[in-house]
């Protein structure tokens, strides 16, 4: 889309005057946009530092109490008396006894001896009253030194627990320390949970192996409730995030199923790649969101650095809406883009007005004049504007528009031009009013040249078909012509004809030029005079084909043009009821079965016959074949199946044997029209863009001693 002299005029302005808007914007954007966005990222950096500081003091409080409480308590002699009372037993006979014990844990109930041995003895009171002093546990368990269950305050999944990693690591720490393993989701606790192994030992003689392990399954869930986040004016979300990215725990919802919900891979990679700052993204879903995050190391004094810990790096990320967070700012460029809009169309406007009386306007009148001159067709009878005009005819609508820019008086460049265009305006009417002239006479003369050449070649077009084979000739067959020539333009690119060799034989050729148009016209006449030439020299349909290409190469060669020519050549022999043919890259005609009540094509398959013209010395395939009562050959070119319904879908070939097939015992003339009227209803309104030629042979039995009508040509066009 071109613009107007009037919309660049006002874009100008507006880019004019939105510089400094821009400026203006810009300064916001970089000074206090910029500056707003990194300070609430940094306090949400900090937010959650101050989450994960937070977490690390509440489970290392948890973690001494426990530690505390077994190194104060009489655990150690109680869990070394159990040892000393426990079956000697071979490492078969334990494995055996084991196995069944864990084979009938999961079934047992309160009333069960060995599960009331483990809830209802001295050790699990004594685990009772501490828990209920430490709700933050959600599970106590205590085993002996071979890892079965001592002691518990709630039946654990497993009866045995020597093979589990916490246990086994717990059994190695040194004197003091403990062992823990990172956050979790404790099937038999059903609760997110960070599992405290502590080795129990005797805390007079800490040099001596511990005879068992206690563990202690912090519930995180009100363990980090009990944070208290730093006073803001919003509350934003608080999660704990595996390097996964799912959700391990989350301050707003505790009841989170575990790890179903997951965060956007790309957030953390930037979280595990930086371990420490804040950024705006996508965290989950749509809305875009202010996110601060560091990792989160759970860093006990009590935690041994001789042994393993199993403690997965996990990532503190506290977040909000980021446009909630950043709206302040947003405000301000708002209200700052608003004044600059009004004060943009204060400018524009007054700058408006002052440009279309003094330029714009004039120009205006000036495009007009000449897009009133350049449309005008044809001039009108004269009409005299002024004396300088010199009685140049002009149409009335010219006039107003010239009268027009001759008032234009602006002082300066404008109005000189306008001068200007008055003196060219008056120079292109005269040339134009003999322009037209001229262009009446060329065009007279070409269209009657063009009928002379529609003339000329449909004289070479037969008038009337020979008659194969003559009258009181008791030939076996007769034959019967009709054809449909209808060229795209005056004149065409198509041509047939039909040649009498003898009393029972008789040439039938159908030709397609490339392109259509008086030079195709020009190409049928060379084709028609070169076969009345060369058709008495040989009876063999290839060879014919093979001297046609090279006189008509040598032709068109010699004239510096490139052009070729399908064509197909057949002769029928009345008396030997045989048909010979043979095809120089054009379609092969269909055959009429009427005995079968088939349609066939002569040629199933055509290779190395090229067109006319392409090559000097190019060859041809001899074809031959027997004629039978009621068949009809139908020769066509590729105007028929190259036609174009609306749709832009071709004819074809399938539509065209199928027309055929519909009227197989219809006589030839029939059968030719109906082709021509099923393309003419296929295409509907649609340009025809290439010549149509139908020609037909039809094959009838003749009883000895009957004449033969003669048949005149009824070109349809």
């Amino acid at each position: 889309m071109q613009l107007g002299i009037r919309s660049k005029f006002i874009g100008i302005l507006i880019v004019a005057a939105i510089l400094p808007l821009w400026m203006g914007v810009i300064v916001v954007w970089v000074f206090s946009y910029d500056h707003y966005r990194a300070e609430k990222g940094v306090f949400f950096e900090s937010l959650a530092i101050h989450f994960a500081q937070n977490l690390n003091q509440v489970v290392d409080k948890q973690v001494e109490e426990l530690d505390d409480w077994l190194t104060l308590s009489d655990l150690h002699e109680r869990i070394r008396t159990r040892n000393m009372a426990l079956p000697n037993l071979t490492d078969a006979e334990f494995a055996e006894h084991i196995q069944k014990m864990e084979a009938r844990w999961p079934a047992l109930d309160v009333t069960a001896p060995e599960l009331r041995d483990v809830l209802r003895n001295n050790i699990a009171r004594e685990l009772d009253i501490f828990q209920s002093l430490h709700p933050l546990f959600a599970e106590i368990l205590v085993t002996d030194i071979k890892g079965q269950l001592a002691a518990a305050t709630g039946k654990t999944s497993d009866y045995w627990q020597a093979d589990e990693e916490w246990w086994q690591r717990g059994m190695r720490v040194a004197p003091r320390h403990v062992y823990i393993e990172g956050v979790t989701y404790d099937q038999s606790a059903k609760v997110y949970s960070i599992d405290v192994a502590v080795p129990i030992r005797d805390r007079a003689r800490p040099d001596i192996p511990p005879v068992g392990v206690a563990k202690g399954i912090l519930n995180i869930s009100p363990l980090f409730s009990t944070i208290q986040p730093i006073l803001s004016d919003r509350r934003p979300r608080r999660q704990l995030i595996d390097p996964k990215g799912y959700i391990v725990f989350d301050l707003f919802h505790p009841e989170v199923t575990p790890f179903s919900q997951r965060v956007n891979p790309e957030v953390i990679k930037r979280i595990a790649l930086n371990r420490v700052g804040w950024t705006i993204e996508k965290l989950s879903g749509d809305d875009t969101r202010m996110i601060g995050f560091t990792a989160l190391k759970l860093t006990s004094p009590l935690m041994d650095k001789n042994v393993p810990f199993d403690v997965s790096p996990l990532y503190v990320v506290v977040h909000d809406d980021a446009a909630a967070v950043l709206s302040p700012v947003r405000a301000q460029l708002r209200i700052l883009s608003a004044t600059g809009v009004l004060v943009i169309m204060g400018f524009a406007l007054a700058g408006l007005y002052i440009a279309n009386r003094r330029i714009i306007a004039p120009i205006q009148r000036l495009r007009t004049a000449a897009q009133l001159v350049a449309r005008s067709a044809k001039l009108e009878k004269p009409e005299v504007l002024s004396s300088a005009q010199d009685s140049v005819g002009v149409s009335p609508a010219s006039s107003n528009a010239l009268e027009a820019v001759r008032r234009i008086r602006t002082a300066d460049e404008i109005e000189r031009l306008a001068q200007d265009f008055l003196t060219m305006a008056q120079r292109v009417l005269r040339y134009h009013e003999q322009l037209e002239a001229e262009l009446t006479l060329k065009t007279e003369e070409i269209q009657r040249d063009l009928q002379v050449a529609r003339e000329f070649q449909e004289a070479l077009m037969p008038r009337v078909y020979p008659q194969i084979p003559p009258p009181n000739v008791p030939d076996p067959f007769r034959l019967t012509f009709h054809h449909v020539y209808k060229p795209a333009s005056t004149v065409g690119g198509d041509f047939f004809d039909v040649l009498k060799l003898s009393d029972h034989r008789v040439a039938i050729l159908i030709a397609d030029v490339m392109g259509h148009g008086a030079r195709s016209a020009l190409v049928t006449a060379i084709l028609r005079t070169l076969l009345q030439d060369l058709v008495k020299q040989t009876d063999d349909p290839a060879k014919l084909l093979a001297m046609l290409n090279e006189r008509f190469h040598g032709v068109v060669a010699h004239a510096g043009y490139f052009i070729f020519v399908s064509a197909f050549y057949m002769i029928v022999d009345a008396e030997k009821g045989v048909a010979t043919y043979a095809s120089a890259g054009h379609p092969p005609p269909l055959l009429m079965e009427r005995a079968r009540r088939a349609v066939r094509p002569l040629i199933h398959r055509l290779r190395d016959n090229p067109a006319l013209g392409v090559a000097p010395d190019s060859h041809y395939t001899r074809f031959a074949s027997f004629i039978a009562d009621g068949d009809t050959f139908v020769f066509y070119t590729d105007g028929i199946v190259e036609a174009l319904s609306a749709a832009g879908e071709e004819f074809g070939i399938e539509r065209l044997c199928q027309v055929l097939a519909e009227n197989i015992d219809a006589h030839v003339k029939c059968v030719t029209q109906r082709i021509v009227d099923s393309v003419n209803e296929f295409t509907g309104s649609s340009p025809i863009f290439d010549d149509i030629c139908v020609v037909g042979v039809e094959i009838a039995a003749s009883p000895c001693g009957l004449p033969s009508p003669t048949t005149e040509v009824t070109a349809s066009r």
